[in-house]
């Protein structure tokens, strides 16, 4: 049912008429800009695999403070929310250990693979530009890149001196939590020295919703724990709250430095980023038990604890034990590159990269908060790649891959035990051109061996292969067709997790006999884009439809018990064959006068095909009484509980704009419907419309470069729970608010 709201749709109007009587002739530009997806310095639209750039002012006017926000319009991304504090990028279905988010080409190496509470160490806000590759890219990434990768680019090391001092200050307010942010950015250099610093401040109160924050679905199945069940249900009346989420204000702080030496021949630089960022976990989540043991004089010190002390008043009304999140990490680059004066090589380049990463669970009692669980990840991570190109013929890339990650949870409500992980891959490259035909072939040989504190050590060979080849229909036309066969290791929370995790309100059993996961991939596409043309002839069209067949996908599997102790249901990590596939489309057509339409929707299915097979035997005679009798009882669902769980809904939009001499605006639409593939012991998701509008205007100001922007967000304040969030039925998304700023460009 559509919901029209007269102050939405006056305001879309009013916006509207602004900007069209600021109308004159404008060709559409867009800048054609290599991605660093591929290491041969292509352009997204040559890249045989679907690829996403978002970059310069729509990136600024997407940016938000998690990274699933901020990509969670792109075309087959969802994102995968845990209140306002944490947003993690799900494509095509797939997120978490499937999908590697980088840092400029390295693995951001946190914690956000671990849990869904877990943050993304990268601020969007300090991004210049963020690529998305959709599908397998575990050729050049690793296993962990699956399902996809994120690659955030910061520019924090020069590739290059800039002529003159360079640098930008941004100002943002967003109602939708009384956000402020503020950033900045310096460059300049002199010789062959080059240096950049940047700086961001962010700070925001609860996340202002529509109606309450804690879903009490009305049809409830009965299981084998209806008292259980009731306890919850008190839990979540005590606990809600109305027209915001509860312990969903953050603050966060980075700052950068880098510096190069660049000569003629390439680059040579080093950075240093340190981030903090403080956020909670929504209320009525999770139920902390007490420990006697707890000692009042272990408080956390620091000034994250005033952001805590703000707000205590003002939810001490609904008595729940409060969780934090204290992230601090700091972060060390170092880039470089060599291009050859030869025939045949083309350029060596080098990333190397090291994490000193932890977060701190803090806990509230009465009117202070304990250290709780303390996650440390120490990591660094090295790439090598060697290009060359043959005159016409083949061209190629070798590339070698090194890491090491050295993880550890320590407290009373570390689920999984602490270990070491090593990888090294290698890879090759190659493709080549004749007539219309472009073929791309690749192959990758990897070794992951992972030591646990203790218990066994597991060691796993993987093998990637890839295939595409591209036909041009003329010069910006192509059809393209992929084959993909990659494997991915286990993680050490799929091997050894064993306990309760506090506030995702669920005990986590690890399988230490997991096997790797192999995943063929087939993918079709069509692309058109012609920037330079102008009419009809301009539009940029692209369709995907993609099947993918995962042979021992390794999820964690609902078993329909609680664990005793903490009262929490028990997922356990199992295997279980899984095919994903599904449909991705956008058509942007111009007309006169800088206007445009443009028509999109993305669609993804997951079913599992094989039997869950848990290794747990103590679950296993409870699982199978549970599944005879509820398919006893409901034989009409039985390809509901073949569903994979927590998958986006079937998304269709309609977005109109203009892009002028000095205005740009849009409106955008959104339709998501329900999702009634809920998997196993999880609740459906309603279907939501959601419109967007926004406009920026360019002006000089006393000699220096301008942008005001504004956006209307959710303007019909549509109560808009995720299907992909663990957390869907206690935080939903925020409802209509504006956000505004400004932008000073020298």
């Amino acid at each position: 049912m559509y919901r029209v709201n007269t102050l939405a749709l006056a305001v879309a109007c009013a916006l509207s008429s602004a900007v069209s009587a600021q109308t004159a002739d404008k060709k559409e530009s867009i800048e054609e800009v290599n991605v660093t997806v591929s290491p041969l310095a292509k352009p997204a639209d040559a890249v045989a695999a679907p690829v996403s750039v978002l970059s310069g002012d729509a990136l600024r006017e997407a940016a938000s403070a998690t990274l699933g926000q901020t990509l969670n319009s792109q075309l087959g991304v969802a994102n995968a929310s845990f209140g306002g504090g944490v947003g993690l990028p799900v494509i095509r279905g797939q997120g978490a250990n499937r999908v590697k988010v980088l840092n400029d080409n390295l693995d951001v190496a946190d914690a956000s693979n671990t849990s869904s509470d877990h943050a993304i160490s990268v601020e969007p806000l300090l991004a210049n530009s963020i690529e998305v590759l959709r599908g397998p890219a575990a050729l050049r990434y690793g296993s962990g890149a699956i399902g996809g990768v994120v690659n955030v680019l910061d520019g924090r090391i020069p590739t290059e001196v800039p002529e003159e001092l360079e640098g930008a200050v941004e100002m943002r307010h967003d109602t939708a939590n009384s956000q402020d942010a503020g950033v900045f950015r310096l460059s300049g250099g002199a010789g062959n020295l080059a240096w950049y610093l940047d700086g961001m401040y962010r700070e925001n109160d609860d996340t202002q919703i529509p109606g309450l924050a804690i879903l009490e679905h009305g049809d409830h199945e009965e299981h084998d724990h209806e008292e259980h069940e009731e306890e919850e249900h008190h839990e979540d009346e005590e606990f809600n709250t109305d027209g915001f989420v509860g312990n969903t204000n953050a603050r966060a702080k980075s700052a950068s430095a880098g510096l190069s030496w660049v000569t003629d021949s390439g680059f040579v630089g080093f950075s240093v980023n340190r981030l903090e960022n403080n956020y909670g976990i929504p209320l009525g989540t999770h139920e902390h038990h007490h420990d006697d043991e707890h000692e009042e004089d272990e408080h956390h010190e620091d000034e994250d604890h005033a952001l805590e002390e703000e707000h205590e008043e003002e939810h001490e009304e609904h008595g729940e034990d409060r969780v934090r999140i204290a992230l601090a990490q700091t972060r060390y680059d170092m880039k470089g590159e060599h291009r050859f004066n030869s025939e045949y090589w083309d350029k060596l380049s080098f990333r190397l990269g090291h994490n000193d990463y932890e977060h701190v669970e803090l806990e509230s009692h009465g009117d202070h908060y304990d250290e709780g669980t303390r996650f440390t990840n120490k990591a660094w991570e090295s790439r090598v790649e060697l290009t060359h190109d043959a005159g016409g013929e083949w061209r190629g890339a070798y590339g070698l891959q090194v890491s090491r990650k050295d993880f550890a949870a320590i407290g009373d409500e570390a689920f999984v035990r602490p270990s070491v992980t090593d990888s090294i891959g290698a890879f090759t490259m190659k493709e080549r051109e004749w007539g219309d035909w472009h073929l791309d072939l690749g192959a990758r040989l990897e070794n992951v061996a992972i030591d646990p504190q203790y218990g066994s050590d597991k060691d796993f060979n993987l093998v990637g292969l890839s295939g595409a080849l591209q036909y041009f229909l003329a010069e910006h036309q192509h059809l393209n067709a992929s084959l993909t066969s990659a494997e991915r290791a286990p993680v050490s929370e799929e091997l050894f997790a064993d306990g309760a995790h506090l506030a995702e309100s669920r005990y986590l059993l690890g399988d230490e006999d997991l096997e790797k996961e192999n995943s063929i991939n087939l993918e079709l596409g069509y692309h058109h884009h012609n920037q330079d043309a102008s009419g009809w002839h301009a539009a940029r069209i692209e369709a995907n439809v993609f099947y993918n067949h995962i042979a021992d996908y390794i999820y964690a599997a609902n078993t329909g018990e609680f664990d005793e102790d903490s009262e929490f249901a028990i997922y356990g990590y199992t295997n279980r064959d899984a095919v994903f596939y599904g449909a991705e489309v956008s058509a942007r057509f111009p007309f006169t006068g800088g206007h445009y339409v443009e028509l999109f929707g993305d669609s993804v299915r997951a079913s599992f095909t094989g039997d869950l097979a848990l290794h747990h035997d103590e679950h296993d005679e409870h699982e199978e009484e549970h599944e005879a009798d509820h398919d006893h009882e409901h034989e009409e669902v039985t390809d509901y509980r073949r569903s994979v769980p927590r998958m986006p809904p079937l998304r269709v939009g309609l977005a109109f704009g203009g892009d002028y001499s000095q205005w740009n605006w849009e409106l955008r639409t959104t339709k998501a419907a329900a999702q009634e593939r809920a998997g196993s012991f999880e609740e459906e998701t309603e279907g939501y419309t959601r419109m967007d509008l926004s406009a920026r205007y360019n002006l000089n100001l006393g000699g220096t470069d301008a942008v005001v922007f504004a956006s209307a967000r959710n303007l019909l304040d549509e109560e808009i729970r995720n299907s992909t969030s663990l957390l869907r039925d206690f935080a939903p998304e925020a409802g209509r608010s504006v956000e505004a700023g400004i932008r000073f460009h020298f």
